[in-house]
């Protein structure tokens, strides 16, 4: 007589360790912040060609995921979450080791394309596991969870920066990875439904790419949370620069002010997780989305003038930054698990069209922010204003009411 395998449940370490493969993203983008003006001066580059290497790791963390959900459709999520750990220790270390700016900004892309994995699949867990109101509720928990990321990670940054060099920051990130690697290897279970494995064949990826792309709510949920995430790339690629050059903040401080911001989305998260099941996940996206389109244009505006007049400062600025960064614990969690529902059967195939949709926008928006830094904030301030505005009529125009 033979037994049927448990299959596994949602448990609150389980959530834990999704949480951590999950903060790969914030980890990798937020501890080296504080660095950038530092690493441009010990490297020889410029802001631009520094700016580079946090756009290489978003193209590459966008691109990557095109691999990586099909490949956890056929292979499943646990082997291929390890591979990826497993390359992101490996690049972590090279990143330590660059002597260039175009050395850093190679190794940089290798480390986005490895780190992928686990975010793209741990939210892909979260779907096999969950549905709908309940899928969100457990993507806020694990937000709040993650947030403890970007909140520690520019002040553990900062702390390594000034004691230890730009460097060390980067062997921090490889011990990291080691844990997950070994935590993931002890303790992560097979999610994926024989069922629903899927071939790993280049006309079945495209025609299921090809499903997503001809459904208006899909593409409406992934644009929504786009453009919500190319705000907050836009805010990262240009905010070292600003605060710290422009408007005299140290490095460490800058960090104090990041990490205050984060508390607000981990707060957002709570929220989020305690009213998605009571009021659904569609209702409060619905009227989330109005935030950034607001606070951004509002900001727009404000960076226009203080560029021309310089009689602003910087306060009124963090007034607009933090809800339009804050409702992102709204507006992500809602939108993803709002558009996997309907896809059980290729839920690491949807999951990776929404990565690839989030990270390359929010790597471009990223990227022209850097390249277009002239000594002011009206760069970063133009980005994140025209992001909010897009993100409502995403939700608008492209999601039906129900």
């Amino acid at each position: 007589m033979t037994s049927t395998p448990t299959r596994p449940t949602l448990t609150p370490v389980l959530l834990i360790l999704l949480a951590l493969l999950s903060s790969f993203t914030p980890l990798s983008i937020d501890m080296y912040l504080p660095a950038l003006p530092v690493i441009a001066i010990d490297l020889k580059g410029t802001a631009g060609d520094i700016q580079l290497t946090l756009s290489a790791f978003m193209i590459a963390f966008g691109l990557g995921q095109i691999f990586y959900g099909p490949a956890g459709d056929r292979f499943g999520r646990r082997p291929v979450i390890l591979l990826g750990l497993g390359i992101y220790v490996l690049t972590s270390i090279g990143c330590a080791f660059a002597a260039e700016a175009g050395h850093l900004v190679g190794l940089r892309f290798l480390q986005g394309l490895a780190a992928c994995g686990g975010v793209v699949l741990a939210r892909t867990m979260v779907r096999d596991l969950a549905e709908k109101d309940q899928a969100a509720r457990a993507m806020s928990l694990m937000m709040a969870c993650t947030s403890i990321a970007p909140m520690l990670a520019p002040l553990i940054g900062g702390q390594v920066l000034w004691f230890l060099g730009w460097r060390a920051i980067f062997w921090v990130l490889a011990a990291i990875g080691a844990v997950a690697l070994v935590l993931a290897y002890i303790r992560l279970p097979e999610t994926l439904r024989p069922e629903y494995r899927q071939p790993l064949v280049l006309s079945s990826i495209l025609k299921r790419f090809g499903e997503l792309f001809r459904h208006r709510a899909f593409m409406g949920y992934a644009f929504t949370g786009s453009f919500q995430f190319a705000a907050l790339f836009s805010f990262l690629s240009g905010s070292p620069f600003v605060f710290i050059e422009r408007y005299g903040v140290a490095p460490r401080d800058y960090g104090l002010i990041f990490g205050s911001m984060v508390v607000f989305m981990t707060v957002g998260s709570l929220l989020n997780a305690r009213f998605a099941p009571v009021f659904g996940a569609g209702k409060i996206l619905r009227y989330a989305v109005i935030v950034p389109a607001i606070a951004g244009p509002t900001a727009m505006v404000l960076g226009w003038i203080e560029a021309r007049y310089g009689t602003i400062g910087m306060w009124p600025f963090l007034l607009c930054f933090v809800p339009q960064i804050a409702t992102i614990s709204l507006i992500g969690p809602n939108s993803m698990a709002l558009a996997l529902q309907r896809y059980p059967h290729m839920a690491g195939t949807a999951s990776s069209l929404m990565g690839v949709m989030q990270f390359g926008i929010g790597a471009v928006f990223g990227a022209v922010v850097g390249q277009a830094l002239d000594g002011t904030i009206a760069p970063m301030t133009t980005a994140m204003g025209l992001a909010g505005i897009l993100c409502l009529l995403s939700n608008r125009l492209l999601v039906p009411r129900s």
